[in-house]
């Protein structure tokens, strides 16, 4: 499986790569367009990583290959998460070294004027804040905060756009970000009702969860958060399934 993908994805792998090596370049050293570009990227690899599967010929091709629904799932989750983020670590490392000499090389030249281009020493500003969160929930009047690591929620991102990718027939990207958006609305909406039941408030203030362990609550989303991925790589697994019957 993953001699078959290389072999007929090496010439778009290629460009692909060439392409965000020219990416990181220009935006070596800001640490959140990197991050946006790697979540954003990924997502639009992953939903489309399984389209072959929603096409009659290259389906039934796909599913003929003598391999299991575990192992075919296992070299999706390998190729769109771990194979994917080790790519734009090495293509970040690439473009950061050839943006660096480029600029130099530049400045170093009296055509373009100083305003320009100025040396620079080589900085790897984004393995510096490679601990960044992908986000933060915080509340400094009862100091709760829970920070999901960026790794994890690369990882969580990934899982649920290949999900889609398997899913749905056409479009999965855009209708898989609309399904993650719709979600959120639900979630707010539930919220804001229990809260106004339960707590009866028509807000939510630091002060309503004055009661709470912050450390109990940062530890449940802290397991919650790491184990969305396996779960939304189990039901890819029994999507895939189906989608083979």
């Amino acid at each position: 499986m993953f001699q078959r993908y290389f072999v007929e994805r090496f010439r778009s792998e290629l460009i692909y790569w060439g392409i965000m090596a020219i990416v990181f370049m220009f935006f070596r050293n800001n640490v959140q367009t990197i991050s946006t570009l790697i979540i954003v990227a990924g997502a639009f690899f992953a939903a489309r990583f399984s389209k072959e599967i929603h096409h009659s010929g290259n389906g039934v091709a796909y599913f003929m290959i003598p391999a299991s629904q575990l192992e075919k799932l296992t070299v999706a989750i390998v190729i769109t998460s771990f194979y994917y983020f080790a790519m734009m670590m090495i293509t970040y490392i690439i473009g950061n070294l050839a943006g660096t000499f480029l600029n130099n090389l530049l400045a170093s030249l009296d055509f373009f004027p100083n305003a320009l281009f100025h040396h620079s020493s080589l900085q790897w500003k984004y393995f510096e804040g490679i601990n960044h969160n992908f986000f933060t929930f915080q509340d400094a009047g009862v100091n709760m905060q829970y920070s999901a690591p960026f790794f994890v929620g690369f990882l969580l991102s990934q899982s649920l756009f290949l999900l889609g990718g398997i899913y749905f027939k056409k479009n999965q990207t855009f209708k898989t970000f609309s399904v993650l958006i719709l979600f959120f609305i639900f979630l707010s909406i539930v919220i804001l009702i229990e809260g106004k039941l339960i707590l009866d408030v028509t807000s939510f203030t630091g002060k309503d969860f004055e009661n709470w362990d912050s450390n109990l609550f940062a530890n449940a989303a802290k397991i919650f958060y790491s184990l969305l991925p396996l779960y939304f790589w189990v039901v890819s697994y029994f999507r895939l399934t189906e989608k083979q019957v």
